[in-house]
């Protein structure tokens, strides 16, 4: 049995209503609602995964407030100054203050969908080299967690890569790796019945459990740049 209840129709719509009215009374009306239909929800994604996020790193923040989005926008440093979002996620991680960068699983969802996966997103190019040498260092090793990713219906994905190849001589299959500053493996689904129901929880263990050498390799890079003084938690502080 899991905790999850689910998340309905009728609240993706509410969510959608409370950002279209972007109103502090319309938000406050449909607070309780909103926070046991939607927030409660994706915390009890967080229980409800905890167990494998926690074999796979010990050291991750499994605490279901601190992991999941607030409806409520934080627009001191946004261009949109809408108050309120009509999506949410999650992510399971270690605390971002004290492993700034560190790689990630995440779930969303919004009125078109829903989307979840894997990645390590940095503040600074350099702070990637770690995978990337890691990848140069155990090529196979990466290929195959790119295949264990790729068995779990997520698919590679970057915005943020060189124009050129980082590394001119490698192998043509490992360039598309290589060159990137950032990184995901993602799916997408229009389909938005599986979140109403604790099929998602099986869709989601099964993701993590499938594509958990992909992470394995994610987190071991990252320790070593942290090792290296390339990611500190003053980083997380700028």
């Amino acid at each position: 049995m899991y905790n999850y209840s689910g998340i309905k129709p009728e609240i993706i719509e509410l969510l959608s209503l409370n950002r279209f009215h972007d109103s502090k009374a319309f938000y406050e009306e449909h607070k309780e609602e909103l926070k046991q239909g939607a927030t409660v929800p994706m915390r009890q994604i967080v229980l409800d995964l905890s167990d494998i996020m926690s074999e796979l790193d010990p050291l991750a923040d499994l605490n279901p407030v601190y992991s999941v989005s607030r409806i409520r926008r934080d627009t001191r440093r946004s261009k949109s100054k809408l108050m309120y979002r009509e999506n949410l996620w999650l992510m399971l991680r270690r605390n971002k203050a004290a492993y700034p960068c560190a790689p990630f699983y995440w779930f969303e969802f919004l009125p078109s969908g829903y989307a979840f996966g894997l990645g390590m997103w940095t503040f600074k190019p350099a702070q990637f080299d770690a995978v990337r040498n890691k990848i140069l260092e155990e090529p196979e090793r990466w290929l195959n967690a790119v295949k264990a990713a790729e068995k779990a219906g997520l698919t590679y994905n970057t915005r943020d890569y060189y124009k050129k190849d980082k590394v001119p001589g490698a192998p043509e299959s490992l360039k598309k790796y290589l060159n990137a500053k950032n990184m995901e493996f993602v799916r997408w689904n229009s389909d938005l019945r599986n979140i109403a129901s604790e099929k998602l929880i099986d869709e989601l263990r099964k993701m993590m459990e499938i594509s958990s050498p992909m992470y394995q390799f994610l987190i071991e890079a990252y320790d070593k740049a942290v090792s290296e003084g390339l990611i500190n938690a003053e980083d997380y502080r700028r």
